[in-house]
């Protein structure tokens, strides 16, 4: 019973919340803004200055310093960020000055894109006055699309409203990934998959009038910025 309402949660959370639900169009959204020179502090906030550097994500650095990731992004405005640089000075909001060695040690893994590709629409782009969850990525018809993470299958749809066939993976630190809008799904509910693995083939079911992995990474099932966890 338990599996059956956790799966009615993503379900409900996903239809309610994303702009896969409602048509694509061959144009971009709405433009988000810079991530770069941003990193002003709110007057009176404790914390540090960190300069991004290449490899590194807004959640490998949340994480360096032992501070939420939802903390870092609006004390930088950077919720929305359709791309974030190395050499872009943000800030971190802590009274414990520098990384954390328990933070830093607390898990060496990270996400890896799971397909390399234009992205058309970014982290909550309107798309018929309704939010993007995710981030859309343009692939050929039949790309092998790849686990951004080890995890495990928690949800496999051949029809999810919306998406068509769709994946969602679970992983440590209560993450989900979803991948959407499949050509075929290559994995079955339950099963173990290792990063980079194929587990689906890039297509356009569901309501999509292109050929795309739509990516949305959940914390808690919430969604998250994915361009925040990707390298």
């Amino acid at each position: 019973m338990m599996k059956s309402l956790f799966r009615v949660v993503l379900i409900a959370g996903l239809c309610l919340s994303a702009a896969a639900c409602v048509p694509l169009k061959n144009t971009a959204g709405t433009a988000a803004p810079s991530a770069r020179a941003r990193g002003a502090a709110a007057p009176g906030v404790p914390g540090v200055y960190h300069t991004i550097r290449p490899g590194e994500t807004l959640w490998s650095i949340s994480r360096w310093y032992g501070v939420d990731l939802q903390a870092i992004t609006a004390a930088n405005t950077l919720e929305s960020s359709c791309a974030i640089s190395a050499g872009t000075r943000i800030f971190i909001p802590t009274e414990r000055g520098g990384p954390q060695p328990a933070a830093a040690g607390s898990g060496n893994w990270r996400f890896v894109w799971p397909y390399r590709g234009t992205v058309a629409s970014c982290f909550n782009d309107y798309r018929h006055s309704v939010r993007n969850k995710g981030i859309d990525i343009l692939a050929k018809p039949g790309a092998m699309v790849a686990a951004a993470a080890t995890g495990t299958v928690v949800f496999v749809s051949d029809n999810l409203r919306g998406y068509g066939k769709t994946v969602i993976i679970q992983h440590p630190e209560n993450l989900l990934t979803v991948y959407a809008h499949n050509e075929e799904n290559l994995v079955k509910l339950g099963e173990s998959v290792r990063q980079g693995q194929y587990i689906a083939r890039a297509g356009s079911t569901g309501r999509t009038n292109q050929c795309l992995v739509h990516f949305q990474v959940r914390k808690s099932n919430k969604a998250q910025n994915p361009l925040h966890y990707l390298p």
